[in-house]
């Protein structure tokens, strides 16, 4: 089954946390935690509509203001979600930086956290120098945001501070029965995408769509028809993502409330557990205790990453380890497309 949420990894499994998530039908991206960005090609950051940021450690956050520093002449809206204290750490971030010659660019920047049942959510514009001038909050039940295609949801976990997990989970999977495709003499193209876009907003099934034909011409065809017959429609995928947590029993009952059944789990996986003790002390989960949380949540595929630079060279062992506890081969995430 062909996945809505395609991910990679920029920097590795042992660089910066980073999941850079494209949607290419959508025509956007997502991103969970704000390492280090220059991996990922200007022309690629600017697709990032929404960002989630685990929590705001070094590593997770410093690519901050290299992606303000893209957007700031982008005309679209950027969101950013964190733990609680998220809103004052961004705050602190655009402090830093003198603004008076901003006005005249079209930035627009939301920040927010969540904290207990509520979000918080502070916006920042050009034409305001970066200054917040809408503050609000409103209940938070476990959704963070409600596309047409999918929806972002997060849990808190315990790392010392508050961090989000996050999960990414597909409304409706819609796929081409393309036998039934050429039965009908069509050709694939822009349009199925178009045909699914209709669908999922739930428009009226009379609703007629251009259809290219395959001697030249154009023919409107209704999109119920059409969904009816050439559209597989089956449950959505799902992708979670998980790191800096302590191996905890209250860390794993959140994660089997998030993650329960999700197609892939990306999850660190610091250290070897033969190294449990230092794992255990700085917060974090051990190849082993990554696959079996997996295992526990029933997660369909397991991919590991965040690996402590002390294991250079044995990066096949922290795989294997993994693997070995989740019952199923460990994913080697590319760093980007092709």
């Amino acid at each position: 089954m062909r996945s809505v949420f395609h991910p990679f990894l920029p920097n590795g499994p042992f660089g910066d946390p980073v999941l850079w998530i494209d949607l290419p039908d959508e025509g956007h991206s997502v991103m969970v935690d704000l390492g280090e960005l220059h991996a990922i090609p200007a022309r690629k950051l600017l697709r990032v509509g929404r960002v989630v940021v685990s929590h705001t450690h070094m590593d997770h956050f410093i690519g901050f203001d290299h992606l303000l520093r893209l957007m700031l002449g982008r005309e679209s809206e950027l969101t950013i979600t964190g733990p609680a204290g998220f809103l004052q750490h961004v705050a602190g971030k655009l402090a830093g930086y003198a603004w008076n010659l901003i006005e005249s660019y079209p930035v627009c920047l939301t920040a927010e956290e969540i904290d207990g049942d509520i979000v918080r959510a502070a916006t920042y514009r050009g034409v305001d120098r970066l200054q917040p001038t809408e503050t609000r909050t409103r209940p938070f039940t476990g959704k963070l945001h409600d596309h047409r295609a999918y929806t972002i949801e997060a849990g808190v976990f315990d790392h010392g501070i508050p961090v989000l997990g996050v999960v990414l989970r597909e409304t409706e999977h819609l796929s081409v029965d393309k036998d039934r495709l050429t039965r009908r003499g069509l050709s694939p193209g822009p349009w199925l995408s178009a045909l699914k876009h209709a669908v999922r907003r739930r428009e009226p099934p009379g609703t007629e769509i251009e259809v290219p034909q395959p001697g030249g011409g154009i023919l409107r065809q209704p999109i119920g028809d059409l969904a009816a017959e050439i559209l597989f429609r089956t449950e959505g995928q799902a992708l979670g993502y998980l790191t800096d947590v302590r191996f905890t029993p209250q860390n794993v009952d959140r994660a089997l409330e998030l993650f329960r059944g999700v197609d892939l789990l990306v999850c660190e996986a610091a250290f070897l557990h033969e190294d449990e003790g230092l794992a255990r002390a700085r917060g974090h989960l051990t190849a082993r205790q990554a696959g079996e949380i997996a295992r526990a949540v029933a997660a369909r595929r397991l991919a590991p990453f965040h690996f402590s630079p002390r294991y250079p060279g044995r990066e096949q062992g922290l795989y294997d380890e993994a693997a070995s506890a989740f019952g199923g081969p460990s994913l080697r995430l590319a760093a980007g497309p092709g």
